[in-house]
């Protein structure tokens, strides 16, 4: 009888091995070894378990040489084709390996979690294997009887942390010890044990009557009616204790159901509305978007509306009629804190078809989530970037919101941007993509220009508001008369005004901390990282300079712990000293800070927002979560404290995100019928990036960024793609990038002539030592196509198995956040 083999992707090879692995499925597994299936395999020398998904399958000639398949890890497969698909698509273009893409697709909960032991012989001759000398010696001197188990993590920790792997790999191939490996899920099904009556009900009350137990007789009664209960609620409703339901099931009384239980977030709280009506502006762009899902074909639109001018309500038209039509809509926004504000509107017109994904669930949450989308409970698909991969059935309508966002690029492995990805799904399915934005990103304007796609806009504010009045403050007279806070006069004088009407501020400035700079003004000291090439933010709520690159830090005393120094300085201030501030100048005032430090629990997001929302605050400061999508008829006033902070940071986006940025945070005041005011306190105010932010003016914006683009080669026009090199010794890395800039270019004189493209660097990245290992970078400028990445391809293989570069990584990212 042939073997049947499988072609499995494999989560232990790196980049430089990653290939389909040939295995042997053994006849007990043929049934259950499906594509799509995650599969438990031997791999490498030592022939660790290692987990794989399984790709493809053929019938071949028995090969007893091929490893065979040890356990099929899914009952059914969990992966689609259409996922499969998408992963082969991703690791072509992102440099990584097929597992990263498979991995980003599912839940942390549906992962597994290994244990790895290793059992000492029972026949074992302890006194002599003690007496052996070496790391054999070592490692066997950890046991101390026969038959004893040690888990691989045990081991290494009572070795100092030193690798056994091959030392535990000579005395398994011994016999001395051998080897298991246990896979359990992260996140398994939520069950609630719920219990029915086993017996007729009359026969169930003579028997309790005999024993005179009322409580008995009272959860007789509860489920006489022949239904079921959950224990606790049981338990509760007749004062039962849970022994006296355990003696009741093992006396034949009760018997037992597990139901599944979906620990999804609640939204039971959410009152229901009724659909929305359509300003006649909105109508027209709804008329105009809407023909474009009939055509069963991958299309895209921009849905370009100034802020406020109610693009959700659009959206939600759009969704409507997606799922009339029988199919499904994922929702993207960028950030955790959006999602409280939009969730409300969509649960109360969508109810329980909706389904949320953002990193601020628990593990138990996003799994459940995944499976009711899975399993098509769900239609309605809100989260922030990863939720651009939930498996909804059918796709309908994908809608982008804020698509100008740098949140949607990933910067961990696989880098992916969630617009990408949205346009592969939608080729996938003949959706339709709708990218909102009040400030579309350079990109995404462009190919409008071009004509990829057609815009539709929105030019008003809805039900009639106007946009905000915008003043631009000039800091540098302040400055230079010694003013040294952070909210200047003009800006004090309108946040009074606010106040006394009754009226709410956010205020904006986009740098979380007490101060960025703390020193010592007699001898100079300023805390340092010891691992990053950066100095620490000084955090007043904590009494410590923190990097927040690594989290190192370190205990402010208020002396110099160089010259003992009492006269230390603040520069740059951020979030927690402009907080102070406020109660300094407005000790009635009533203040939220919202920021990475004090966002950190669960739900934390929505709490804030909620108490915003209800009047529990006058104003919110914030980073640049407070800038986007956020919605309150009472907010009056916006102050944008440093619009200069990102302007001239070194990066080709710095201008653009400047603009939008404070685009955005100004669009947050006189959202209803109230006239809005915003502040720009800037000390650049004649630039052009601030004067075409305070009149709104993206068009000339565009035009002028453009410009700008096109003589710098990049994107829109070109693509940049960078190849980073990461090691702890400095020299290393940067003899490494020149051998690869070498190569590149030899490479594109002779068999790559086709992709001539210049190679720029190597050059050091904006803080060129985080966590004790440098970072430079190569650049090359061109344009992505097939041949570009298999050259690119190529390289960091070559790279990552040739030993002058051990101890270096080597990734690449095609149009960055530098």
């Amino acid at each position: 009888m042939a073997d049947t083999i499988c072609a499995v992707a494999v989560d232990a090879a790196t980049y430089a091995i990653d290939k389909l692995y040939s295995y042997r499925v053994p006849d007990e597994l043929r049934g259950q070894a499906k594509i799509g299936s995650r599969v438990l395999v031997p791999f490498g020398f030592g022939n660790k378990r290692a987990e794989g998904v399984v790709l493809a399958f053929k019938d071949g000639a028995p090969d007893r040489k091929l490893k065979p398949v040890v356990e099929v890890l899914d009952d059914e497969p969990i992966l689609t084709g259409e996922q499969l698909k998408l992963a082969a698509w991703m690791r072509e273009r992102l440099y990584c390996t097929f597992f990263d893409c498979v991995r980003i697709m599912l839940p942390a909960g549906l992962w597994f979690k290994r244990r790895e032991t290793y059992t000492l012989s029972q026949t074992a001759d302890l006194a002599a294997l003690h007496a052996r000398e070496g790391v054999h010696g070592e490692v066997l001197r950890l046991f101390s009887e026969p038959g004893q188990t040690l888990a691989l993590e045990d081991i290494r920790a009572r070795s100092g942390g030193k690798s056994m792997t091959r030392v535990l790999d000579e005395l398994t191939a011994e016999g001395v010890l051998s080897y298991h490996s246990n896979t359990t899920r992260k996140s398994n099904d939520a069950t609630e044990k719920m219990l029915a009556l086993d017996m007729e009900y009359e026969q169930a009350m003579a028997r309790v009557a005999a024993g005179r137990s009322a409580v008995r007789a009272d959860i007789i009664s509860v489920l006489g009616d022949g239904g079921q209960m959950s224990q606790k609620e049981l338990c509760y409703m007749t004062g039962a204790s849970d022994a006296t339901v355990r003696d009741m099931i093992k006396k034949g009384f009760l018997c037992v159901r597990y139901e599944e239980r979906l620990r999804a977030p609640d939204f039971s709280e959410i009152p229901r509305a009724a659909s929305s009506v359509l300003s006649n502006a909105q109508q027209e762009v709804f008329d105009g978007i809407a023909p474009l899902m009939d055509e069963n074909a991958p299309r895209a639109a921009l849905l370009f509306g100034v802020t406020g001018s109610g693009k959700t309500q659009v959206y939600l038209k759009l969704i409507e009629k997606a799922l009339a039509d029988g199919k499904s809509a994922i929702v993207l926004v960028p950030e955790i804190g959006l999602t409280p504000q939009v969730l409300r509107q969509f649960v109360g017109l969508f109810g329980d078809e909706v389904a949320v994904l953002h990193s601020a669930l628990s593990v138990g949450e996003r799994y459940d989530s995944f499976k009711k989308i899975k399993s098509g409970r769900a239609r309605v698909v809100i989260g922030t970037r990863s939720a651009v991969f939930a498996p909804v059935q059918n796709l309908g309508v994908l809608i982008v919101d804020e698509e100008q966002d740098g949140a949607y690029k990933s910067e961990q492995s696989p880098r992916y941007h969630a617009r990408d990805i949205a346009k592969y799904r939608v080729a996938q399915h003949g959706a339709l993509l709708v990218l909102g934005s009040a400030t579309p990103s350079v990109e995404t304007y462009y190919g409008a220009q071009q004509g990829k796609y057609p815009v539709f806009r929105l030019t008003e504010r809805f039900m009639g508001a106007s946009l905000p009045e915008v003043v631009i403050s000039d800091m540098r007279g302040l400055t230079r008369e010694g003013y040294s806070g952070m909210i200047g006069s003009q800006l004090a004088e309108e946040i009074e005004r606010t106040l006394e009407a009754h009226k709410q501020t956010i205020l904006f400035l986009n740098r979380r901390g007490n101060s960025r700079v703390i020193g010592c003004a007699i001898c100079g000291w300023v805390p340092e990282c010891p691992s990053c090439s950066t100095t620490m933010t000084y955090h007043s709520a904590s009494g410590r300079a923190m990097c927040h690159y690594c989290g190192a830090s370190v205990k402010v005393t208020g002396a110099c712990p160089q010259c003992g120094g009492s006269e230390l300085f603040t520069e740059t201030p951020g979030t927690q000293k402009v907080e102070e501030e406020l109660h300094e100048k407005f000790p009635h005032a009533r203040v939220l800070r919202m920021d990475a430090d004090t966002m950190n629990t669960k739900n934390a997001h929505e709490k804030l927002l909620s108490q915003f929302g209800r009047g529990g605050a006058d104003i919110l400061l914030g980073t640049q979560m407070v800038t986007k999508g956020l919605d309150f008829e009472n907010v009056t006033l916006v102050g944008v404290l440093d619009a200069d902070q990102s302007l001239y940071a070194q990066d080709y986006r710095a201008r653009e995100r400047t603009f939008s940025l404070i685009t955005q945070v100004v669009g947050r005041a006189g959202r209803r019928f109230d006239e809005g005011r915003a502040i720009i306190q800037t000390y650049s105010p004649t630039h052009s990036v601030i004067l075409t932010a305070a009149r709104q003016d993206y068009e000339k914006f565009f035009e002028t960024e453009l410009e700008t683009r096109q003589a710098l080669c990049c994107p829109p026009v070109a693509d940049l793609l960078v190849l980073t090199a990461v090691g702890e010794v400095e020299q290393q890395v940067l003899s490494s990038l020149l051998a690869l800039k070498t190569r590149l270019q030899s490479l594109m004189a002779g068999q790559y002539a086709d992709v001539k493209a210049p190679v720029l660097g190597p050059a050091a990245a904006q803080v060129v030592r985080v966590m004790g290992r440098y970072r430079y970078h190569l650049t090359l400028r061109g344009v992505e196509n097939a041949r570009r990445r298999q050259l690119i391809a190529g390289v960091i293989r070559e790279f990552m198995t040739d030993s002058k570069n051990r101890g270096v990584t080597l990734f690449a990212d095609c149009n960055p956040d530098l």
